[in-house]
């Protein structure tokens, strides 16, 4: 699982490169013919994993309620990200995950309620959501990297 969690961790390096090198105006564009923005992906990926490996395994979550609402499934942005809201992003990218690889670690990670995401892969455990959450992160690697040459 250590390898896992170190994949994740360098697809979360290459994104907070990438939210280096905009503005947030820039991170807030949503380009002709795409549905969000920087942005959204990076918040999207955040509550992903958070509710794939937390909610489902029944433990608290590190993000709001609020926050989930914004970037699940489904959502686009409805209004810009404030430079605040920006910070905490940049803040959860990293510490979610240096949390889940100590709470796994620690052996929090004991029930998971079955569940088959919207693209079929049908995830039995916290450890199958992680190892799923690193190919879904990478999808929107590629959006982003995509709506990169738009903005």
């Amino acid at each position: 699982m250590q390898q896992v969690i170190e994949t994740t961790l360098k697809s979360r390096k290459l994104i907070s490169e990438l939210l280096q090198k905009y503005t947030l105006e820039q991170l807030n564009k949503i380009p002709e013919g795409f549905n969000n923005n920087l942005i959204w992906n990076v918040g999207h990926i955040i509550v992903a994993q958070q509710v794939l490996v937390y909610k489902l395994s029944a433990l608290p979550m590190m993000i709001s309620d609020t926050m989930v609402e914004k970037y699940k499934n489904g959502s686009k942005p409805e209004q810009d990200v404030t430079q605040e809201e920006l910070d905490e992003i940049k803040q959860l990218l990293f510490d979610t995950i240096h949390k889940t690889n100590s709470d796994y670690q620690n052996g929090l990670f004991k029930e998971y309620k079955e569940y088959t995401t919207s693209i079929g892969f049908n995830l039995k455990s916290a450890e199958e959501a992680m190892v799923y959450n690193n190919f879904h992160e990478g999808l929107h690697v590629g959006v982003m990297m995509a709506i990169k040459k738009f903005i």
